[in-house]
C-alpha cells in the first residue's frame, strides 16, 4: 500500500469518477484504475463499486478511507515541513484565520513578514470561526488565528497573538452617545444587527444576552464585518464588534462605543492555534515568533 493508492481511495470520495481523480492527479485513467484494482487485490476486499457512471466506496473502502485522509494530510504536511527546514528563502506560508483578527490584524503581520522574506509565498483564507476550527481538526489547514476567550478550547495549542475587547458599537449620532449610564435592559430595546451563528461575536452578544437575561431585537443578519459596520453607521441600530476592528471608524467619527454594560462577556483574544499532534514548520515557526513580538494592541 503506498501513498498514491491512499490518494485515489480520498479522490474517489470527493469526486466519485475516476476520470476527475485522474486529472486531479495528473495520471491516465488506465493507470488509476490500476492502482484501485491493485489496492483491491493486496488487501484482498472489494473496496469500490460501480453504479450509474459513478464509483463509490464499498463499507471497506469507507473503513480504509478514514485512515487514507490523515495520512495523505501527514504525508504532506511531512513534505511541506522538509521542504522549509533549510531556510527562509523560499517557501508557502498557508494560514487561515476567523474573520476580525484576518480582516484587522493579520494583514499588518502578514505584510511585514513578506517584506522581510521575499522568496515567501502566503497564502491567507479568512472564514467563520466554526469553519476554521473544523478545518483545523481535519487537518485541511495546518495553522490558524482564532478569536477566543483565554480557556475556550483546549483542544489546540494555542499562543495569544493580541488582546481583544467586545463593546457595544452604534453611529455617531445615536441617542447613545449622549447617555451617561446604559443598562442591559436600555439597550435591549434597540433594534439589533447580529453577526452570523457561526462567528465568535454571535456568541458574544447571545452568551452577554442571557447572563443579563435579556432578550435582544435582532433586525438583521451579516456575515462581512465591513458590512456589518456599514449597517451600524447607517443609524438606528446597534451590535456588538471587537474593539480592534473599528479603531479607524473611531478616529474618523464615524462609529462610537461603549463597554457592554452589565455581566461582560470574557476577555477576548486573537490566537495562533494548531493541532496538538502538529509541530510548526520553521517557516510557520518564524511566523508566530515575528508576530509575538510586534504591538498589534493599537491596530
Amino acid at each position: 500500500m503506498n501513498i498514491t493508492k491512499l490518494q485515489i481511495v480520498v479522490l474517489i470520495e470527493k469526486y466519485k469518477k475516476v476520470t476527475d481523480v485522474a486529472a486531479e492527479m495528473g495520471l491516465k485513467q488506465p493507470t488509476v484504475s490500476f492502482h484501485m484494482k491493485s489496492l483491491e487485490n493486496e488487501l484482498g476486499t472489494s473496496l469500490f463499486q460501480y453504479r450509474s457512471g459513478r464509483v463509490l466506496l464499498t463499507e471497506a473502502g469507507r473503513a480504509l478511507y478514514q485512515y487514507a485522509v490523515r495520512i495523505v494530510s501527514l504525508a504532506v504536511e511531512a513534505e511541506r515541513s522538509v521542504k522549509q527546514f533549510s531556510s527562509l528563502t523560499s517557501g508557502n506560508l498557508e494560514l487561515e484565520a476567523s474573520y476580525i483578527p484576518g480582516t484587522y490584524t493579520l494583514p499588518k503581520v502578514l505584510s511585514q513578514f513578506i517584506n522581510l522574506h521575499p522568496g515567501i509565498d502566503a497564502a491567507l483564507g479568512v472564514h467563520n470561526d466554526i469553519t476554521v476550527r473544523e478545518r483545523l481538526r481535519s487537518r485541511d489547514i495546518p495553522l490558524a488565528v482564532l478569536h477566543m476567550t483565554k480557556d475556550e478550547d483546549e483542544s489546540f495549542q494555542t499562543l495569544d497573538l493580541a488582546g481583544d475587547e467586545t463593546v457595544l458599537i452604534f453611529a455617531h449620532d445615536h441617542s447613545f452617545a449622549q447617555e451617561p449610564q446604559l443598562t442591559p435592559e436600555l439597550v435591549a430595546l434597540e433594534p439589533w444587527i447580529q453577526h452570523e451563528q457561526a462567528s465568535y461575536l454571535a456568541n458574544a452578544a447571545d452568551s452577554w444576552a442571557q447572563a443579563n437575561a435579556v432578550r435582544l431585537w435582532n433586525h438583521a443578519v451579516i456575515n462581512n464585518p465591513e458590512a456589518y459596520k456599514r449597517m451600524i453607521m447607517e443609524g438606528g441600530t446597534v451590535g456588538v464588534f471587537s474593539l480592534a476592528g473599528i479603531r479607524s471608524e473611531l478616529a474618523m467619527g464615524s462609529l462610537r462605543y461603549a463597554p457592554l454594560p452589565g455581566i461582560a462577556p470574557a476577555a477576548a483574544r486573537f490566537a495562533f492555534a494548531w493541532r496538538k499532534d502538529h509541530t510548526p514548520s520553521p517557516l510557520q515557526q518564524a511566523f508566530i515568533d515575528m508576530a509575538a513580538g510586534m504591538s498589534l494592541e493599537d491596530n
